[in-house]
């Protein structure tokens, strides 16, 4: 597991060679830069959180040969682009957020279970989920994301 610990710059090239990785949390970071096509070749990534950073450019495609996906948050990356519904036939998904809502659209994502206006910080779930009904608003990244208890859980 890769946990945030305050890194800076871009995402290091080292990161796709590590190929046993379950859960990559880089969330909060002041990292910029493209997200690196590589990271689709981590064949056993159950979790990427990316979210509240400054990512530019397209989502690479390469994350759709990462079948283990549960969990994908990349919202609050201002300058993230592209149409994430290549993620959508993954069979391990529970949740992903994106930059999918606000006024400045630069992602669309028709599988996205909640959606982000990169400039409010702030993020609202599209669809329900057991931790939050459809219209739940949530100023960061929700708690089920973040390896962390879960306080909207039973």
């Amino acid at each position: 597991m890769i946990y945030w610990n305050n890194m800076r710059g871009t995402i290091p090239d080292e990161v796709q060679s590590l190929t046993s990785l379950e859960h990559l949390n880089l969330v909060g970071g002041p990292l910029h830069g493209t997200i690196p096509d590589g990271i689709g070749n981590l064949a056993n990534l159950k979790n990427l959180a990316l979210m509240e950073n400054r990512l530019s450019g397209p989502v690479p495609e390469s994350l759709s040969k990462l079948i283990n996906l549960e969990h994908v948050s990349l919202g609050i990356n201002e300058n993230l682009t592209g149409d994430l519904d290549f993620l959508c036939p993954l069979e391990n998904m529970i949740n992903m957020s994106a930059d999918c809502g606000g006024a400045d659209l630069k992602v669309t994502c028709s599988c996205c279970d909640s959606c982000c206006a990169a400039t409010e910080h702030e993020c609202c779930v599209v669809k329900s989920l057991p931790w939050a009904d459809i219209g739940y608003c949530f100023p960061t990244l929700p708690p089920a994301l973040q390896d962390v208890d879960n306080p909207f859980s039973d």
